[in-house]
């Protein structure tokens, strides 16, 4: 019995597929240039739902350190459903990638690009203490020789990979260093929008119907209680936490609060019994 229960608890956790307000890196580009030019450095990030970046950062650490340095800010108030964009020369952005950038999706900022490549990057709630939302590259080893180095080259995440705040390679596709050596305006050859193709990754079908569908929770993340938004009818809800134990459970209408203040900090996955489920942070 306790075998079977497991492992049900085991697949709901694999399948879930959540809607959930996040921000997410989508690409990371590292350009080359001749000497006197400027080579483009890009970050791309997502925003799922409708989210305030005021307080979320970009962070770097050298291939070789164990220790983070400067904190970009990626923004400004609230984004809804965008890509927004971290790069470290504007004119250099705009000519590689025309067309992408807007009055307020973009922000210049201190990119950090070194000879033998490797850098560690990371996004951070700088309310929460530097609270890692999610990371390209493992945190205190050297990059310089690992194949997730991409120096002179970019990476993007694969389509439906949510934010992670421990770096998995396979959750993201890795251009072998150079590829854009002797690439780009700089070099008056074409464009790097002709070789990396921005605001191409996608969300999951489950997870763009709900978002289509309007059924949000709200506030996300919360210390006291949920409202849940876009609800047609009366539903049953459970909800789990990460172990797959259910925590709460109950029957909620349009707009009604779950009470949420009796849990512990984390990340709980809320369940409808139509099989549609939600992930949400308890702060």
């Amino acid at each position: 019995m306790k075998k079977t229960l497991l492992s049900s608890l085991i697949i709901l956790l694999c399948s879930i597929s959540s809607y959930s307000q996040s921000v997410r890196i989508t690409g990371l580009v590292v350009g080359n240039c001749p000497t006197g030019s400027t080579a483009p450095q890009v970050i791309e990030l997502y925003v799922d739902g409708t989210v305030d970046v005021t307080n979320l950062k970009i962070q770097y650490q050298f291939a070789s350190a164990d220790f983070w340095v400067i904190n970009n800010n990626i923004g400004v108030g609230e984004y809804t459903d965008t890509f927004l964009y971290l790069v470290n020369d504007i004119t250099a952005f705009d000519n590689n990638f025309p067309g992408i950038r807007t009055a307020s999706n973009t922000t210049f900022g201190s990119l950090i690009s070194s000879v033998e490549g490797g850098e560690k990057i990371r996004l951070v709630d700088s309310s929460k203490s530097d609270q890692v939302i999610d990371i390209y590259g493992i945190d205190g080893q050297n990059g310089e020789l690992k194949t997730w180095n991409f120096k002179n080259s970019y990476v993007k995440r694969n389509n439906n990979v949510s934010p992670n705040s421990t770096f998995i390679e396979s959750e993201w596709t890795i251009k072998p260093k150079n590829t854009l050596l002797f690439k780009g305006v700089c070099w008056t050859e074409p464009a790097l929008n002709t070789i990396i193709g921005l605001q191409s990754y996608t969300l999951s079908t489950n997870e763009y119907n709900l978002t289509q569908a309007g059924i949000k929770v709200f506030p996300n993340p919360s210390n006291d209680f949920i409202e849940i938004i876009g609800l047609n009818e009366i539903e049953n809800y459970e909800i789990y936490n990460t172990l797959g134990q259910v925590v709460k459970s109950g029957i909620v209408l349009e707009n009604n609060k779950i009470e949420i203040h009796n849990l512990t900090s984390g990340i709980y996955f809320l369940k409808f019994k139509n099989g549609n489920t939600i992930k949400f942070i308890k702060a």
